[in-house]
């Protein structure tokens, strides 16, 4: 098990192509909210990237934060990750991964294992799958520590 490499620049290019062949401009609130969540390793929160778009785009509104968060998610930019009891969390990192969750601070943590993403979920009732994302939820290091 090991934290996946990310590329150091975010894809801008594949960002504005999926813009434009949806009928989108790639306005300054869209490059704002994605290249904030491209750099952040915590999965945010729409609260989180709000507190650290607003001082770049002082007129952004809470609104526009989810707004534009579902654009991203349906342009396949960004993924929606499964609650973990406080809010919304979203993933820019789109290569295949997974995530330790805690269940004491909800912090959200990338790895890779080769193993876990070569699962093939089998076809049940007609479902097919299309990926395989696994959540593994226990402690962190910081909470374990603490409660020790």
């Amino acid at each position: 098990m090991r934290r996946p490499a990310r590329e150091a620049a975010p894809p801008l290019e594949t960002l504005a192509e999926r813009c434009r062949a949806a009928g989108l401009s790639l306005t300054p609130q869209r490059l704002a909210i994605f290249q904030a969540l491209w750099g952040s390793l915590d999965h945010p929160s729409p609260e989180t990237l709000y507190a650290r778009v607003r001082p770049r785009l002082p007129s952004i509104s809470l609104a526009t934060i989810y707004k534009t968060l579902d654009t991203l998610v349906e342009l396949g930019m960004v993924a929606e990750l499964p609650s973990t009891g406080d809010a919304k969390r979203y993933d820019a990192y789109m290569a295949p991964h997974h995530h330790l969750v805690c269940d004491v601070c909800n912090d959200i943590e990338d790895f890779v294992d080769e193993k876990l993403s070569a699962l093939r979920a089998p076809k049940v009732g007609g479902f097919t799958a299309q990926s395989v994302s696994v959540s593994i939820h226990g402690r962190c290091r910081r909470c374990s520590r603490a409660s020790a």
